[in-house]
């Protein structure tokens, strides 16, 4: 495991853990978010997708799926994004609908004790995720997951981000806040699939943006700001790595997923991990 500064953990600096969902904290789950997603594109969009045409999806964010998929059956770019809100919002539904009630058997190994071993000693907890927001709430309840994540702010989703420099004491963020595509969709009806804390993969096609926008709210939810190296971008591909990179934030690649230990650490995050368990292992001063 690669070498970085300690963990500080007090009033001032407590850090901040963002965990991508899928091969991170989740792995080998059926196929229901992709056929979700298919189902919502065909009724939206006049298309006939199958699971097949959405091809490796790893370390990309749900917009960055749909639009490649899209534009590979013919639609041009235009009309991806105006019907965009609507499939996300239809995607979700259809999720909700197809996800079997428990995958708490596809944890990643040790994700529900690392999670828990976190909050117990403080940390604060979020989400930087490819996953559509809402299927991400629904997903993770399904695990047994989303109680260790905050209630996202209300109505609280920046979509118009201007970041700091990446050398800033402090990570501060000016948002323009406005309802997300999926916001714009009635609510899931039960009070398990809350939204959650964090960004997500309807919010921008790029993860490197996705970021900016889950610091921007973090006052929102934790009363206070964060400096860059108290966060740490917890996911399994090089994409997780370099969207934390991006922004001068901690970096933590974790050998769960479909790329290899090797792999992770030729991308240079600042920790490499065989799996989350190892996050214990960090310095906690």
């Amino acid at each position: 495991m690669a070498q970085a500064p300690s963990i500080q953990h007090d009033a001032n600096h407590t850090p901040l853990f963002l965990f991508d969902i899928d091969g991170t904290l989740l792995r080998g789950m059926p196929l229901a978010h992709r056929n979700a997603l298919c189902a919502a594109a065909n009724e939206v969009y006049g298309v006939a997708l199958t699971a097949d045409h959405m091809g490796l999806t790893a370390g990309m964010t749900d917009t960055a799926i749909v639009r490649r998929a899209l534009l590979g059956v013919g639609l041009p770019d235009e009309e991806i994004a105006q019907g965009l809100p609507a499939c996300f919002a239809l995607a979700a539904t259809q999720y909700q609908r197809l996800v079997p009630d428990d995958l708490r058997p596809y944890h990643t190994p040790h994700a529900a004790t690392t999670l828990a071993w976190l909050r117990e000693r403080g940390a604060a907890l979020g989400l930087v995720t490819g996953n559509v927001a809402r299927i991400a709430a629904v997903k993770l309840a399904a695990a047994g997951l989303a109680d260790f994540f905050p209630t996202a702010p209300d109505g609280a989703t920046a979509t118009d981000v201007t970041t700091a420099p990446v050398d800033a004491t402090v990570v501060t963020f000016t948002a323009t806040v406005r309802p997300a595509p999926t916001q714009m969709a009635p609510p899931l009806d039960t009070p398990t699939h809350r939204p959650l804390y964090g960004a997500f993969g309807d919010e921008a096609e790029a993860r490197e943006a996705l970021p900016p926008r889950a610091l921007a709210r973090a006052p929102l939810v934790f009363g206070r700001a964060f400096a860059p190296a108290q966060v740490y971008i917890v996911g399994d591909t090089p994409a997780d790595i370099a969207c934390g990179a991006a922004h001068g934030l901690r970096t933590v690649g974790v050998a769960t997923g479909l790329h290899a230990l090797a792999e992770l650490h030729a991308c240079q995050p600042d920790y490499t991990l065989t799996d989350l368990s190892e996050l214990r292992r960090l310095v906690w001063e």
